[in-house]
């Protein structure tokens, strides 16, 4: 009988000039639910080859992708990355890859699915502990029933997450499945079943959920090419 293979996530780092950086624990709760992470380059254009995406944190988005008017409010963003994983979230929706953002991650999926996002949660009303600066940055969210939002993390759980943007009104085939006591959206699950925007970071928290599910559907991928 021959053995299945591991499923081949990408992941993308943030990158300024010649360098790249990526957080080490994306790439290792990949690996310990039986995947194996790569770390995709600015110019890497062959999503076949991949089973899984995974979108990272970083940069806010550019006002021209996320549609917002340009304020001082906005922190450092990249053009060359939004240009970048737009391109890849294009090709890979079009071919049906599983797709999991976190942080700008899953700000750029609602975006690029046609959602908006608050420039900034606090000029929106929100005081939320874990906005970007603040010295605490673990808070509750709280999930709905059957949702993978609820098979992740419960009907609620302490998470940690940084962060001055969120999500505003969702894209378009996509609803929230979790939000925080003052109403920021946590999670959000597009109506196909393999792609999720979570804006908090299991790959700081060593939270593997949301790994195991998202390896589990990328091996599901790979045995349907």
């Amino acid at each position: 009988m021959t053995e299945k293979r591991k499923p081949v996530i990408g992941i993308t780092p943030t990158f300024d000039g010649n360098k790249y950086t990526l957080y080490a624990g994306y790439t290792r709760k990949i690996a310990e639910e039986g995947g194996i992470p790569v770390i995709l380059p600015q110019y890497f254009n062959d999503v076949s080859i991949l089973d899984g995406i995974i979108f990272s944190g970083g940069d806010d988005l550019t006002c021209a992708l996320a549609g917002y008017e340009p304020s001082p409010l906005i922190e450092s963003s990249n053009e060359g990355r939004d240009e970048f994983e737009s391109r890849l979230f294009k090709m890979a929706y079009e071919m049906g890859i599983p797709m999991l953002g976190i942080c700008r991650g899953h700000q750029l999926i609602n975006v690029m699915l046609g959602g908006t996002l608050y420039r900034d949660i606090k000029e929106a009303g929100f005081e939320e502990e874990h906005m970007r600066g603040s010295e605490k940055g673990y808070h509750t969210l709280y999930t709905d029933e059957g949702t993978l939002a609820r098979q992740f993390f419960g009907a609620e759980c302490e998470v940690w997450s940084t962060h001055h943007q969120a999500v505003k009104t969702v894209g378009e085939n996509v609803k929230i499945t979790a939000r925080s006591k003052e109403g920021i959206v946590e999670a959000i699950e597009h109506e196909n079943g393999i792609i999720v925007g979570l804006q908090t970071h299991p790959e700081r928290m060593d939270f593997s959920p949301p790994f195991e599910w998202f390896v589990k559907i990328a091996a599901e991928y790979a045995s349907s090419k």
